[in-house]
Order: structure tokens, then C-alpha cells, then sequence
């Protein structure tokens, strides 16, 4: 498997963030338990994606040298 390229890991956070931030605004409102509790698994699922796109970016962006 090929590493993304920093900039799509970022595009790729963004997208989670800006998901994540629409999760939160409605979790906040008026929902009942089985909608909140598909949002919380959703989220979950995000956090995952989340840090699988900070790993990827990690491992794309150039090494500084040591020392």
C-alpha cells in the first residue's frame, strides 16, 4: 500500500473534522437514543479514520535531519 501524500492526509482530516463538527452540533440537540447512539458509533468511527490519515501523513511528510 502506497502512503498518501502530506496534503491529502490533510484534505482528509479536514473532512473528518468538518464530519465530526456536524456529529457534535446534532448530538447537541434534541435527538433520541438510538439516532445519538448512531452518531457515537459514526464518530467512533471517524477517530479511527482520524488517526489512520495522522499516521499516513506522518510517514509521507520528509524526515528532518538528526543531530
Amino acid at each position: 500500500m502506497e502512503a498518501a501524500s502530506p496534503g491529502e492526509g490533510t484534505q482528509e482530516l479536514e473532512r473528518i473534522t468538518t464530519r465530526l463538527e456536524q456529529l457534535a452540533s446534532e448530538l447537541g440537540g434534541d435527538v433520541d437514543d438510538e439516532r445519538a447512539a448512531e452518531l457515537v458509533r459514526e464518530a467512533s468511527e471517524l477517530a479511527s479514520q482520524a488517526g489512520r490519515a495522522v499516521e499516513g501523513a506522518l510517514r509521507a511528510a520528509p524526515q528532518s535531519p538528526e543531530g
